[in-house]
């Protein structure tokens, strides 16, 4: 599968808008006029890509011009609360992802409510995370990992891109149910804890996998167990966490569209049909695929219910294993 070229990246770095109509599904009095779709998470992100992806052809398909616009900050909540408060007229969408289901249960005091202020229009990407460990642990199997871990108190960590992200909630999710301890080593990002992973300075992690399924194929680190319902075609071999024995452990990072209350439903409905219509597209499927990402697509119904199931399971995760943000 072709990577997405230099250039394409840094049109997207750049906050290039999308237009050009080719096709269309617009009702006569919708859009008139360009369509913001705010991102709570800086350019390049794995939030931002699959929104910067799909924008691309949504404005081919809304016959207006399509603007990401970033607003990172204060883990995705800045932008979330700029969202909230646009005009409800479908002229503002909220990226919306994970971290954001999770912030209610990390953040006492948001100044705007996900379920009240907003609403759903459509899921968009599921991204896979996988457990993974450094060679040098003499682990072949999530059984043996959890051996090990009680044959040798207090020696594993793991490490995550952050505090309240989905690979420290999927670690944390897998230490409870597996009745382990593993001390967790928060990282600013991804990339330094990379480093420490593949030094085997810390030795666990249940990280996202793109940028990581690389390491994993050029043996330099190994995956005991990938957290989606199925296993990966990138990693066949691999088998699911509820084959290893964990029914019902399903951990993704995922990221969709909503829109502020009170937007009309006729609008939520077309924006739906939309943006379902770009998911469907082989390109579009290519390019997420290509940036770690599933494409997946929803009704708003659909997309409401699962957005409060994720809320539900995290936050009792966050709940039990007293996490805070820091």
């Amino acid at each position: 599968m072709k990577t997405m070229n230099a250039s394409f990246f840094l049109l997207l770095a750049l906050g290039v808008s999308f237009a050009i109509p080719s096709f269309s599904v617009r009702a006569q009095a919708y859009p008139t006029k360009s369509v913001k779709i705010i991102v709570g998470y800086p350019p390049g992100g794995s939030t931002d890509v699959p929104a910067r992806i799909v924008g691309q052809k949504l404005a081919e398909v809304l016959g207006q011009t399509v603007v990401v616009e970033n607003k990172p900050g204060a883990s995705g909540n800045i932008g979330a609360e700029l969202a909230a408060r646009a005009a409800p007229d479908g002229y503002t969408i909220f990226w919306v992802s994970i971290g954001t289901a999770v912030s209610a249960s990390l953040f006492p005091t948001l100044s705007y409510n996900l379920f009240k202020d907003f609403v759903a229009v459509s899921q968009a990407t599921s991204v896979t995370s996988f457990l993974l460990v450094h060679p040098s642990l003499p682990v072949r199997s999530v059984q043996e990992l959890i051996n090990y871990v009680k044959a040798h108190p207090g020696e594993l960590s793991y490490s995550s891109s952050g505090t309240g992200g989905s690979p420290h909630l999927a670690a944390e999710w897998f230490k409870a149910r597996a009745g382990i301890e593993l001390v967790h080593v928060p990282y600013k990002g991804t990339s330094p804890q990379t480093i420490d992973l593949l030094s085997g300075t810390v030795k666990v992690a249940f990280p996202t996998m793109p940028g990581m399924i690389e390491h994993v194929q050029q043996g330099k680190l190994r995956a005991l167990a990938v957290t989606s319902p199925k296993r990966s075609a990138l990693l066949p071999d691999v088998p699911t966490m509820i084959e290893a024995g964990f029914d019902g452990y399903v951990a993704t990072s995922w990221s969709g569209a909503m829109v502020p209350t009170g937007t009309p439903a006729a609008i939520v409905q077309q924006l739906s049909v939309a943006i379902n219509q770009v998911l469907a597209m082989p390109d579009v499927q290519q390019k997420l695929a290509t940036s770690g990402a599933d494409a997946v697509g929803s009704t708003p119904e659909a997309f409401k219910a699962f957005i409060e199931a994720e809320t539900l399971k995290w936050g009792k995760v966050i709940k039990d294993a007293k996490i805070v943000n820091q």
